[in-house]
């Protein structure tokens, strides 16, 4: 049976094995049927694959008469499309096992949350079925800052957008997949018991101001579209469909609302009449996003008109950017003001076991290191919860390593 739900997932068993990091003969023998998947191991491929763990341990005459719709979990229809490629699939599978292990985490640590599923159930009961997919997104936003701690301000939400999710219970990731031509996608991982919204931004030849919009974009789907398996939304990709349209609409009214727009104008001394690349770049800087939504939302609010907006589209305001935010920059560039510390800490977001290497979320990790730092964990288990060697982890956390043994 494991063989043909990796094979309906478009997986390649031993690929499969190194991502998971097992041995490949091992995992070979799984798949043959020549040897039984040991029950420890079981939750932790039922996560990745998105099956229960009796249809893994499922053989012989009972499951030959299953069609490939029976066996192939939903998210995977979505990932075995011709426009995608192996990098994808295998980020997949990485980020779901990640998602597995967060869940084993909160478990130990009793600090489980899933706030999400109150904020997105009195989303869908606030919003009107009926009404445009663009209010639908409005409303949701709004509702969606008002049960967080967007509502209270009037500034950009990039710098705490990301602790936001995570406090909630949603899992944020941003890797780059230089040979994708996905922006971003959203899905649901962990247990089947116990899923949780995951969204994912490609950073790959990406600013950060842009990736802020991907996330809560991918956001908006995770709330609408729960049981579509996986959405996608490709760097050559229009909002013409009515769930995009609804999503992108949802991205940014949580980003930029009105206020937002007005406050950040205000407190730069910005003229909507005679705004430049300067007093642009200071309000994508102040605002957190990309200049496209900036002006889009400066349209919706009335503050541009259309045809003043597509002007201003055109404006270079890189290096006016770059002197504002530190966000603008390159990681080459980031790296040579940032200084020896950032440089090493970047250097530990890093995996090792698995085949192909992706960078942790600085929050997973912290969350992994106080758990062992509190001798929750133990620091095999953290090496495992962050995907390297017990090894690999006194090298790179040596100092908690030795503060916790001793």
């Amino acid at each position: 049976m494991l063989q043909r739900i990796l094979s309906s997932a478009g997986l390649d068993a031993r690929e499969c094995a190194g991502l998971l990091g097992v041995n490949p003969d091992v995992f070979m023998a799984w798949v043959s049927g020549q040897e039984s998947i040991p029950d420890s191991f079981l939750p932790l491929l039922s996560a990745v694959l998105s099956v229960a763990p009796s249809t893994l341990v499922n053989a012989g005459k009972s499951s030959r008469h299953l069609e490939e719709a029976d066996i192939t979990p939903q998210i995977w229809f979505k990932f075995r499309g011709e426009r995608l490629v192996q990098a994808d699939r295998e980020s997949v599978v990485l980020i779901r096992m990640m998602g597995h292990y967060l869940n084993e985490l909160e478990e130990v640590t009793r600090q489980k949350s899933i706030q999400w599923k109150t904020i997105f159930d009195a989303i869908r009961n606030g919003v009107d079925v009926q009404a445009p997919v663009k209010e639908q997104g409005k409303i949701a936003a709004r509702i969606f800052r008002q049960s967080t701690a967007l509502s209270h301000g009037a500034t950009g939400a990039g710098e705490v957008l990301r602790g936001l999710l995570r406090a909630i219970g949603i899992l944020a990731v941003e890797i780059p997949i230089s040979n994708s031509i996905i922006e971003g996608c959203s899905f649901y991982v962990g247990a089947m018991t116990s899923p949780r919204p995951c969204i994912f931004a490609n950073g790959h030849h990406t600013t950060w101001f842009r990736r802020n919009v991907i996330l809560m974009h991918e956001l908006g789907h995770a709330i609408f579209e729960p049981f579509t398996g996986a959405t996608l939304d490709f760097v050559d990709g229009t909002y013409n469909e009515d769930i995009e349209i609804r999503a992108q609409s949802f991205a940014q009214e949580v980003l930029v609302p009105k206020e937002v727009l007005l406050h950040s104008a205000q407190a730069n001394g910005c003229k909507w009449n005679a705004l430049n690349a300067r007093s642009l770049a200071q309000l994508v800087a102040s605002t957190h996003v990309e200049l496209r939504t900036l002006l889009a939302a400066s349209v919706e609010a009335g503050f541009l008109d259309p045809n003043q907006a597509e002007e201003l589209k055109h404006t270079d305001i890189s290096e006016s950017l770059k002197n504002i935010s530190s966000h603008a920059l390159t990681t080459d560039e980031f790296l040579g003001r940032a200084g020896s510390d950032k440089q090493e800490w970047i250097g530990k977001r890093n995996t090792t076991l698995t085949s192909r290497a992706i960078l942790l979320p600085i929050g997973y990790i912290n969350a992994v290191v106080e758990a062992y730092r509190n001798r929750q964990i133990s620091p095999s288990k953290a090496a495992v919860y962050l995907m390297i060697d017990e090894k690999e982890f006194l090298e790179r956390f040596g100092d908690i390593y030795e503060e916790v043994e001793v």
